[in-house]
């Protein structure tokens, strides 16, 4: 990538970064709110679900917009608001103000995909896009990685309020940065009005093609398996193995970086292959085997943390491959839309899964988390199905190399 390309990829990163961050650290903090609270896991798990159904909502009609009149200053905003929700998190100590804030952030949420991967394949060329997404992925891996420093912070004696609202306050620095970076950036936008008829049936077409529709489908079971592990791992090893909130913070960490690293390494190769299909289904029966594996098989936390590793060196390597999947249905001008199509399949998934897996713990079998996931992933190969040679995108605009 040139210069230009390298600033873009990692101005959208960091947003990206922010994004993950405050998508784990409340999961991470499950324990603690099963007790402030006094609810069940199954209740914690609905407010998940009411983030991901206004994301739901609000996501497509969000891509229209910033296929239209750009993403930068929507991206910022989506930051900036949720920085504010994490620190809310904090005041409102109940059980109502956690809803109401989890419905906030999932309006938040909202702005992430159709802007990031707008950004990105309008400014990125085509033959570098693999190694854009993989880049864009990681950072937001990253983010996940670092969320466990929350419990750090309470580990150290800092107040899990307190802990919250600093995470709040370093969202707002990054809102900051990305203001003062977006300035420095000429980001194409595409100003076509899209007013006449055939244009807004071409649209509607393309969000309902099969492809796009599979690949919604891919995201709904991508989300529903990852859920299981990103949001409920920690609580269910902490009833396993009786284990401590640090412990069992540690081995989900390790399953995070495994995560980004394969984000990484699959970044460097996914251009090069033509299947990225076959990719995505090898890493998925990988994923099942270990979830399958740490179901079946007697151990102690610490051999638990190897097929966990394992599972998410995986979980990472399908990242580029489902992203150059996505990018290969409709030209660069359509990409808000699609991918905020597409990608409401994820929140679906957050709608079903948290309830599904927080209702499966409270059951009293939190080997039920690792199971699940593992079915969850096989169903998701059915997603896979070829898609036809003639849908492929248009080159992203050549604006902006040097």
């Amino acid at each position: 990538m040139n210069p230009f390309e390298r600033k873009v990829v990692g101005v959208v990163g960091v947003a990206h970064f922010y994004s993950h961050f405050f998508f784990l650290v409340l999961p991470l903090m499950f324990p603690i709110l099963h007790d402030i609270y006094g609810i069940g896991y199954t209740e914690l798990g609905i407010g998940y679900a009411v983030f991901s159904a206004t994301t739901f909502l609000f996501q497509t009609p969000i891509g229209f917009f910033v296929d239209r009149y750009g993403a930068r200053s929507v991206l910022i905003a989506g930051v900036a608001l949720e920085s504010v929700v994490l620190a809310l998190f904090g005041v409102f100590q109940n059980y109502t103000g956690y809803l109401v804030l989890m419905s906030l952030a999932g309006f938040a949420n909202a702005v992430y995909h159709p802007c990031d991967y707008s950004i990105l394949t309008r400014t990125v060329r085509r033959e570098k896009l693999g190694k854009a997404f993989s880049i864009h992925t990681f950072c937001g891996q990253s983010g996940s990685v670092l969320a466990p420093v929350v419990i750090l912070l309470i580990s150290a004696g800092i107040p899990w309020n307190h802990a919250l609202l600093i995470c709040g306050i370093f969202g707002g620095a990054i809102a900051t940065i990305l203001i003062f970076e977006f300035r420095k950036l000429e980001i194409p936008v595409h100003d076509e009005t899209e007013t006449h008829l055939g244009k807004r049936q071409s649209s509607l077409r393309l969000l309902l093609s099969a492809p796009v529709l599979l690949g919604w489908l891919f995201f709904c079971g991508f989300a529903m398996s990852s859920t299981g592990l990103y949001d409920f791992s920690v609580s269910a090893f902490t009833e396993i193995f009786d284990s401590t909130l640090a412990q069992a913070g540690i081995v989900i960490w390790v399953f995070l970086a495994a995560d980004a690293a394969g984000i990484l390494c699959a970044g460097f190769v996914a251009h090069r292959w033509k299947r990225h299909e076959t990719v995505v289904a090898v890493c998925f029966l990988a994923v099942a085997a270990c979830m399958f594996f740490i179901t079946f098989v007697p151990m102690t936390l610490l051999v638990l943390s190897i097929p966990m590793t394992i599972a998410g060196f995986f979980y990472g390597f399908i990242a580029p491959s489902r992203d150059m999947i996505i990018s290969s249905l409709a030209p660069a001008r359509d990409m808000g839309k699609v991918f905020g199509t597409v990608t409401t399949g994820f929140n679906a998934g957050g709608i079903i899964g948290p309830p599904l897996f927080g209702f499966l713990l409270d059951l009293g079998d939190p080997y039920s988390i690792f199971w699940g996931a593992g079915v969850i992933s096989l169903l998701t190969l059915l997603t896979l199905i070829k898609r036809s040679p003639k849908q492929v995108s248009t080159p992203a605009t050549e604006q902006g190399k040097s």
